[in-house]
């Protein structure tokens, strides 16, 4: 039986720590027979993110995963530093002992890279690129170092495979198209109703640079005169909660936009609203477009690199608009308001229809082509 161990510390809750679970219950389901998937746990993180159906291996005895600082940017540096600290001999150890046949590596891939570097493992190393990758200086000749040792290079979106095969660092046979494991069908057989009277847009996301919220908070400050009956739910949390709470306060917005924090049934919240509306300034591919898809919501996405375009297609299953431009966007949301019942129907289901290539089965299917 081969043994498959996921390398993915997580300090806060990113669309990654559910893409991680759904491929391990994937693999763990399907192949039951052949293959057996684990995640590894540095210093306690993966026991609040813990899911029946997963295995996790604790690489240590310690656990204090808890006590360490998330938010903001340095804070979380320091967090990830000190994952590093206490886990770099502990990785070495079960590689070394357990020799696991390969190891996908999504979160703080520099530490097991760098031991790859340094040691011959008999462990497959696949790199999963998360989200459109940002090639600095320590990243770029971190991956040139680790070439050689790379099995493959696993990307979410074509156009992501597209830039890394242009880039010239990973070779073609290594580059492999994988789409995230981002819905699991039976968590989609709910009709749970929102004890919410008014119609609203919902945003989903974490309170960062990347969402672009402020964009969402001045398009909505435009349109609400003109559709006075709808609301604005933000659900997530994040750093710039205050900024962008001070910014609704501003316009005066603080009885029309509604910040929920963190959802845990965020998917009824999707389900019951007028149309999802993402406005990141990357994705790859985003995940809540993907569920929304699901949950037979309308998508009105930016058109950022990477992810939308190939799953909107060009408006086939949504309204793509043009990447941080306001007007752009207030213009496609009062074209999507004209449209009739029957455009909007068939715009939800080109979205479901593309959304059945990240079920937790598809992805399995295609991971069992480098693995089993």
């Amino acid at each position: 039986m081969k043994t498959i161990s996921y390398w993915a510390p997580c300090i806060d809750k990113v669309a990654t720590i559910q893409a991680v679970k759904n491929s391990v219950k994937g693999v763990n389901f399907y192949f039951k027979q052949s293959a057996k998937a684990v995640i590894l746990n540095s210093l306690g993180e993966w026991k609040e993110n813990y899911d029946e159906g997963i295995n996790i291996f604790n690489l240590t005895k310690l656990n204090f995963f808890k006590k360490l600082p998330k938010k903001g940017f340095l804070k979380s540096r320091f967090t990830y530093l000190i994952i590093i600290l206490f886990s770099i001999y502990p990785l070495f150890i079960y590689l070394n002992k357990k020799k696991p046949d390969y190891l996908i590596i999504h979160l703080i891939t520099s530490l097991p890279m760098i031991l790859f570097i340094f040691f011959n493992f008999k462990t497959k190393l696949i790199l999963r690129v998360s989200g459109l990758p940002k090639l600095n200086f320590f990243r770029k000749n971190l991956w040139k170092l680790i070439n050689k040792r790379i099995y493959k290079v696993t990307c979410p979106t074509q156009q992501t495979l597209e830039d890394l095969r242009r880039k010239g660092i990973f070779s073609n046979e290594k580059l492999y198209l994988l789409h995230d494991p981002v819905i699991d069908v039976k968590d989609y057989a709910f009709k749970k109703k929102i004890n919410f009277k008014q119609d609203y847009l919902i945003s989903v996301g974490r309170l960062t640079k990347q969402k672009n919220h402020l964009l969402l908070i001045k398009f909505f400050n435009q349109i609400e005169n003109k559709y006075n009956d709808l609301k604005l739910i933000i659900c997530g949390d994040g750093e710039g909660f205050l900024s962008l709470k001070n910014k609704i306060k501003e316009f005066k917005l603080e009885n029309k936009i509604i910040m929920k924090g963190y959802v845990k049934d965020v998917k009824s919240w999707i389900k019951n609203a007028k149309c999802l509306i993402s406005t990141s300034l990357w994705e790859d591919p985003g995940f809540v477009m993907i569920e929304s898809a699901m949950c037979n919501t309308f998508i009105i996405s930016s058109n950022c690199p990477n992810g939308p375009i190939e799953f909107i297609q060009k408006d086939k299953g949504g309204l793509l608009f043009e990447s941080n431009r306001l007007d752009n966007l207030v213009k496609k949301f009062d074209y999507f308001m004209s449209l009739n019942k029957e455009r909007i129907m068939e715009k939800k289901i080109n979205a479901k229809k593309k959304a059945k290539e990240y079920t937790i089965f598809s992805h399995t299917q295609r991971l069992s082509k480098i693995l089993i």
